[in-house]
């Protein structure tokens, strides 16, 4: 029986009053005094639906009636961030009432302060004689060329002709301690129609991907599978407050059983779909697996100097340096061996404000100095994993040709596509220049369904032998010691 943990984190617990959801989207009222119950958001029942169509919808947003309040403040924040980003919608409705947006990867927008994602939802029933359709999307708004990720809900009146209606919006939760925030307002909504799609492939690839997901069960209905086991902790309780716990939950027998999604207006509707941020857990998930998936591939790839690879590396101090160095983040070069005393002083932000593929190698190339011999000090540095993909994407252009990518070519076709993972995960973070580098050390996104998978795979993979396994099975268990 094996059993996997998994967890991440949110915000605190609110009352919600004010205005219903009907006066706002009538139009009768611009927005609620506060944030509405998601409970509210969501239908009671499933509609039903005589035939598939699709449609478009353009949201476009209004600063007088978008509300932003940080967790515990009295005042509302107006400094430009409680203003989304407009999102352009393209969706299909198929047989089961599920709202099917053909985009559900992560969306870059031109906004200072967002990007975000919209997710699969669901058809209101239709009241007699309403003449508008209501749907309800799950969203998640991503702070600009960062991980941090505030999951939210939008309700949407549409007309199958060119329209103009309203939409409410909420968000009640997050994925990052240092901006607890609640959004909610209201906007205008441009429905057409819409006639571009190709419903069928959208429809089958949606429901190709459930049927991959794991088999989920409340965590609430296990009993303790094991006296080493005591579920009382799963949750972390010493060290993680219950309501700054995302979602959590842990993988029996290929079961899933799994925590409510909380948020401070109640369980999130659309858990299935939330989006969790990967943070540091890239280095391993991204950097990690796809050194494994290349050495497997060609045998060669952990002595490979950085010096041939990545030209702003050919210095002295870069002497001797290896792939597996900057894996196991051992290259000899920083400032302070202490733990992540280099990581949080205040000139690694240098590092992590850079939006340049340039900036951000000569930082991670010039900063550090030698200290020690490679192999032999592990200090933490984002920035080392980040020169690690920098100089796999340059190895696989050299086994592949100059239009192979590390993220798309490898990580996501060798490893993400064949588990059947979510739309959420095929896109990564990058540099917002021409070369478009890869974050590596952070910058993914996952489902919690895509998180238990994974893990799923790489305690799978370890106990492969022989030649079936994708990954190279001896570093995969040194790492896992």
């Amino acid at each position: 029986m094996r059993v996997i943990l998994i967890f991440a984190l949110l915000g605190t617990m609110f009352p919600a009053l004010g205005a219903s959801l009907d006066k706002v989207l009538s139009g009768h009222s611009a927005v609620t005094k506060n944030p509405l119950p998601l409970s509210d958001l969501v239908p009671a029942q499933n509609a039903k639906v005589s035939k598939v169509t699709q449609g478009q919808v353009l949201l476009l947003m209004q600063k007088a009636s978008s509300r932003l309040k940080q967790v515990g403040a009295k005042r509302l924040i107006s400094d430009g961030r409680e203003i989304l980003p407009d999102m352009d919608i393209n969706y299909v409705i198929n047989q089961h009432a599920e709202v099917i947006p053909d985009t559900r990867h992560l969306i870059l927008t031109d906004n200072p302060h967002w990007d975000y994602f919209v997710g699969v939802g669901r058809v209101w029933p239709a009241k007699k004689g309403q003449k508008t359709q209501r749907i309800t999307l799950p969203f998640a708004l991503v702070e600009k060329n960062e991980n941090c990720v505030h999951n939210g809900v939008v309700v949407i009146e549409t007309t199958i002709t060119d329209e103009t209606q309203r939409f409410y919006y909420q968000i009640s939760s997050e994925t990052c301690a240092y901006f607890k925030a609640d959004f909610w307002g209201s906007g205008t909504s441009i429905n057409s129609s819409g006639n571009s799609l190709d419903t069928d492939k959208l429809i089958n690839l949606y429901g190709q991907e459930k049927s991959q997901r794991l088999a989920i069960r409340p965590l609430s209905t296990l009993m303790n599978p094991s006296p080493d086991l005591l579920l009382a902790n799963l949750a972390l309780p010493k060290k993680i407050a219950a309501q700054d716990m995302t979602v959590y939950g842990l993988l029996i027998d290929d079961i899933h059983y799994r925590s409510t999604c909380q948020t401070r207006a109640g369980a999130y509707p659309f858990c299935d779909q939330l989006v969790l941020p990967s943070y540091s857990t890239a280095k391993s998930l991204f950097a990690g697996l796809a050194m494994f998936y290349l050495e497997k591939m060609y045998g060669d790839l952990f002595d490979q100097p950085i010096t041939k690879w990545v030209k702003q590396c050919r210095t002295t101090q870069w002497d001797g340096v290896t792939f597996a160095h900057l894996l196991d983040m051992s290259t000899g070069n920083y400032q302070s061996s202490d733990y992540s005393k280099d990581e949080a002083s205040p000139e690694k932000l240098a590092f992590f404000n850079a939006l340049t593929n340039e900036h951000k190698l000569n930082f991670a190339c010039q900063h550090y100095f030698r200290k020690s011999q490679p192999g032999t000090t592990f200090v933490y540095h984002t920035s080392d994993t980040y020169l690690l993909g920098a100089g796999l994407d340059a190895y696989i252009k050299a086994k592949l040709g100059k239009q192979a990518e590390l993220f798309a070519d490898v990580l996501y076709k060798g490893i993400f596509q064949p588990l059947g993972l979510s739309q959420i995960t095929a896109v990564t973070r990058r540099t917002e220049d021409n070369k478009k580098q890869a974050y590596t050390g952070y910058g993914l996104f996952f489902s919690p369904d895509d998180l238990i998978k994974l893990a799923q795979f790489v305690g799978q993979q370890a106990q492969i032998t022989g030649a079936k396994s994708l990954l190279a099975i001896e570093p995969l268990r040194e790492a896992l010691q």
